[in-house]
C-alpha cells in the first residue's frame, strides 16, 4: 500500500470512564478508510468497520478530495485549459436572435425618412353643429314609502329621500353641462317626462300602507318641486327647456280599464307645473292626450310611453320590449309616419337595448314589490343623451341618483 495523500489525523473516542483520548491514525489505517470509499462504502459503514467515528472518516475524505485538486496531473491541467478556451469562444458567438436582430435593424435603417408630420391640430373651439339633450324624468313615485328595516337595508324610500335624490341629480348634472357646452352648442335642453310622477293610492291592494302623503298631498308636493327642477335647468343656461309629457300607471283613478288612461293624477302635475312656470319664455309643455306621444327633435323621431302593457318577468323583458317597438312602429307607419327611437320607463331598471331603445330607471330603486316578489332592486338612475341632426343619440348618460358615500347598510346578526 502507498503513502496517503493525507496528513496523518487524529481522531477521539471514549474511554472506560468516559475522557476523552487521542491517537493518531497511520498511514495504513488512513489508506484504509480512503480504499474503503474508493469502493462506494458510505461513512457510517466505514466507521463501523474501521472503529474510527463518523465525524473522523469525513474528515478525511474531504482532506483527500482537497490534496487531490491541489496536485493535478498534466492531462486533468490540460482538459482544464481546453475547456476554458471553448467557453471563451463560446462567449464569442452570437445567437440567432442577435443575428436577426442586426439584419432587421440594417434593414429598417435603409427606409426613407417618414414624411414631415402634418400641420393640422386639435382645436378645441366651439363646434358649429348644435345638439339637443334629453333627460328622461320617470317613476319619481312620489309619495312612495320603503321601510329600510322591512326591506332589510335593500331599500329605503320616502319624501326626503326623494329631495336628497333630487339634489343630488342637479350636482351631477351640472358638471355633465359643464364638460359638453364647453365644446358642444346646445340650443335646447328636453324633459322626457314618462309617467309615475307620483304613488298614487288605488291601482293595488295595500298601496295606502306603502305610502306616506294622501295623493292630494303627492300631487301638490310633486307639482312644487318638479317646477323647481325645471326652473333650475332654464336658469342654469341660454335655452330652451322643453318638456314632453305622458302619463304612468301608478297615478291612475281606479283598477286598469276602469277610467280613461287620462284620468290619471300624473295628468294633474303636468297641467299645474306647466301652469305655475306659464311666465318663464324658455319653457314649454307638451302633455299628450293619450298615454301614448310622438316626439320630433333634432330631425329624429322619438316614441314616448310609460311601459306598464309591456308584459315583464324577473327583471327587464327585452323580447316584450322589442316586440312593442315593432308593433307600434308598424301602426304608426300605416299613418305614414315612423320614429327612430323608442323610450320608456316603469321596469325600475336601466337599459339601451339595440342603440335605439331606451328604457329608464327609477327614482326609488329597490321597493317592497320588487325585493320580495321579483328579488331585484336596481340603483336609481335617470338617463341623460344628447341628439345630433345628423348622427342621432351620440351619447348617453346613465345618471346615479343616490350618493356612494350614503349608500344603506345591510343589516347583520350576530
Amino acid at each position: 500500500m502507498g503513502y496517503s495523500l493525507i496528513r496523518p489525523s487524529l481522531f477521539s473516542f471514549t474511554g472506560r470512564h468516559g475522557k476523552l483520548k487521542k491517537k493518531t491514525l497511520t498511514n495504513k489505517e488512513t489508506a484504509c478508510i480512503l480504499k474503503l470509499a474508493g469502493q462506494g462504502m458510505g461513512r457510517r459503514a466505514i466507521a463501523r468497520e474501521t472503529g474510527v467515528s463518523q465525524w473522523l472518516v469525513r474528515k478525511i475524505i474531504e482532506e483527500c478530495r482537497e490534496a487531490t485538486h491541489s496536485e493535478k496531473s498534466p492531462t486533468d491541467k490540460m482538459r482544464e485549459r481546453i475547456d476554458l478556451a471553448e467557453f471563451a469562444a463560446l462567449k464569442k458567438r452570437r445567437t440567432l436572435f442577435e443575428i436577426i436582430g442586426e439584419n432587421i435593424l440594417r434593414a429598417v435603417q435603409s427606409f426613407p425618412p417618414p414624411k414631415s408630420p402634418p400641420t393640422e391640430k386639435l382645436l378645441f373651439s366651439k363646434k358649429h353643429e348644435s345638439e339637443e339633450m334629453v333627460l328622461m324624468f320617470s317613476d319619481s313615485q312620489i309619495g312612495q314609502l320603503v321601510d329600510q328595516q322591512e326591506s332589510g337595508g335593500l331599500g329605503a324610500f320616502n319624501i326626503d329621500i326623494f329631495l336628497e335624490r333630487l339634489e343630488f341629480l342637479k350636482v351631477s348634472l351640472k358638471k355633465i353641462f359643464e364638460i359638453h357646452l364647453d365644446n358642444t352648442p346646445y340650443p335646447v335642453f328636453n324633459i322626457f317626462f314618462l309617467g309615475d310622477i307620483v304613488e298614487g293610492s288605488t291601482i293595488f291592494p295595500g298601496q295606502e300602507r306603502q305610502t306616506d302623503m294622501y295623493v292630494i298631498e303627492q300631487v301638490m308636493f310633486a307639482v312644487d318641486k318638479i317646477a323647481e327642477f325645471v326652473a333650475w335647468v332654464a336658469a342654469l343656461y341660454p335655452w330652451k327647456v322643453k318638456c314632453f309629457c305622458v302619463v304612468g300607471n301608478h297615478g291612475r283613478v281606479g283598477k286598469k280599464g276602469e277610467q280613461s288612461p287620462l284620468n290619471n293624477f300624473d295628468t294633474l302635475v303636468y297641467a299645474y307645473v306647466s301652469e305655475k312656470l306659464k311666465n318663464y319664455p324658455s319653457v314649454e309643455f307638451h302633455i299628450s292626450k293619450s298615454w301614448w306621444m310622438l316626439v320630433e327633435r333634432m330631425e329624429h323621431s322619438f316614441f314616448l310611453v310609460h311601459g306598464d302593457d309591456i308584459r315583464a318577468w324577473m327583471g327587464i323583458p327585452y323580447y316584450g320590449i322589442e316586440r312593442s317597438e315593432s308593433r307600434y312602429q308598424k301602426m304608426i307607419g300605416r299613418a305614414g309616419e315612423g320614429f327612430h327611437y323608442f323610450c320608456c320607463g316603469h321596469h325600475h331598471q336601466e337599459a339601451a337595448i339595440k342603440s335605439r331603445i331606451f328604457v329608464n330607471g327609477s327614482w326609488v330603486g329597490g321597493s317592497e314589490f320588487s325585493i320580495k316578489t321579483l328579488q331585484a332592486a336596481g340603483a336609481p338612475t335617470q338617463l341623460l343623451f344628447s341628439v345630433h341632426p345628423v348622427f342621432g343619440v351620440t351619447w348617453e348618460r346613465n345618471i346615479q341618483l343616490q350618493d356612494p358615500a350614503k349608500l344603506i347598510p345591510i343589516s347583520i346578526y350576530r
